[in-house]
């Protein structure tokens, strides 16, 4: 109990009590807020074992956290100048900078560092990723984003960058990257790349909150942001028919539409109007373009898997993307068939050896009867694959093939 709820904590709040104490004390302070932070969680996780967790687990962790950081100073006048505390407000602090995360975010693109850079900073600072989660998000490797991430957290300390929402004229050398940080944020937390959670709700929503806040800055508003906050929707809209029992993964044709969130739905087409009102398409305007097909659609059968093959079509003269080519054979497959699906992936997909080209292969080649194959492929996927539900999927598959 008291280590889902500080896991809850430590992916939903962490960004933004960093960023909280990141404004109070500076940037040339990160580790040692950081260190901070961890050692309020490692109370926390001994204190609430003995007592109860208390009702705002953020509030205590941030007291802690101060705490901790007031002796830091106080042992080391010379060092810093404490600025005035205020040890009865942190809970109100929590309530009344609802934009720190965004802040956090801002700053952490900042144009001296490079796009990764950014990216790595902000899932790590923000998102509170771990650095192996980071490095299969951004298919990289593992000591690829420890350098990276140390000689950002460098430049980002030398330079003191100020946790501040640059003026307009500054807003669009971030902001493609800040809604790429969002981006991501809400793609790890919809299909996880490792761990036993088939989905985590809560970073989901807090990309679509992140996102939402953006929004509310009118002149943050563009078509990019209007094409990702519609994807979200679109996507959000489907969690609760997307598991069972939030611990095995329903497939889209298997899914009850019935619990497909009719609000998020509406918002999702709302924000698609706004994005395609203006002529500058992105990653964003296909995504949501893809994912509003199968909204629209009133059963798995009756999908316009034509109409999707010509979104893929279009948007893949435009970019090159991996991850493209291989949920495109899916469309073949419906659109076109079995074969010429099969004939595609070989073409254009013989490079890839990640878990989703296995498993996407052996959907294929149970389409084609070609059982044995397609049993093959599944247990490659399964060898690949870290998430622990997305291995249950797959196993069962593998069952099924018996």
């Amino acid at each position: 109990m008291v280590q889902e709820k500080l896991d809850h904590w430590f992916r939903h709040e962490y960004g933004r009590v960093l960023s909280i104490f990141i404004s109070k004390y500076g940037t040339t302070q990160i580790e040692i807020i950081e260190d901070a932070i961890h050692d309020a969680l490692h109370k926390a996780m001994l204190v609430w074992g003995y007592k109860h967790v208390p009702d705002n687990p953020s509030a205590w962790i941030y007291r802690a956290t101060q705490n901790k950081l007031i002796d830091h100073f106080r042992k080391k006048p010379l060092e810093y100048v404490l600025p005035e505390i205020r040890d009865d407000k942190s809970e109100n602090d929590l309530n009344e900078i609802s934009d720190e995360t965004l802040k956090l975010i801002f700053a952490c693109c900042h144009p001296k560092l490079k796009e990764q850079e950014s990216i790595i900073l902000c899932l790590k600072f923000a998102a509170g990723f771990g650095l192996k989660e980071i490095s299969r998000t951004l298919f990289i490797s593992y000591e690829a984003t420890k350098k990276k991430f140390q000689r950002a957290k460098d430049h980002f300390k030398t330079h003191n960058l100020s946790l501040e929402i640059p003026p307009n004229t500054l807003l669009k050398e971030r902001l493609d990257s800040v809604l790429k940080v969002i981006f991501l944020l809400f793609t790890e937390g919809y299909r996880p790349t490792d761990g036993d959670q088939i989905l985590k709700e809560d970073l989901c929503y807090e990309a679509l909150r992140i996102a939402m806040t953006l929004y509310s800055h009118e002149n943050l508003r563009n078509s990019k942001l209007y094409a990702l906050i519609s994807l979200m929707c679109f996507k959000s809209a489907r969690i609760e028919a997307r598991t069972f029992g939030g611990k095995e993964f329903i497939r889209l044709r298997d899914q009850n539409r019935d619990l497909w969130s009719k609000e998020l739905i509406s918002e999702g087409n709302r924000f698609l109007a706004l994005a395609f009102k203006e002529e500058n398409q992105s990653e964003y305007h296909f995504h949501t373009a893809v994912e509003s097909q199968y909204i629209i659609a009133k059963s798995f059968e009756n999908t316009n898997w034509q109409g999707l093959l010509n979104i893929y079509n279009y948007w893949r003269k435009i970019t090159q993307n991996p991850s493209l080519e291989l949920n495109r054979i899916v469309v073949v497959m419906h659109a076109l068939g079995p074969e010429k699906a099969m004939e595609e992936l070989d073409t254009n997909c013989s490079g890839h050896d990640g878990h989703l080209f296995f498993a996407i292969k052996g959907e294929v080649l149970i389409k084609l009867r070609k059982w044995n194959e397609a049993k093959i492929c599944f247990k490659e996927a399964l060898e690949i694959s870290k998430n622990k539900a997305e291995r249950i999927h797959l196993e069962y598959m593998i069952k099924s093939l018996n």
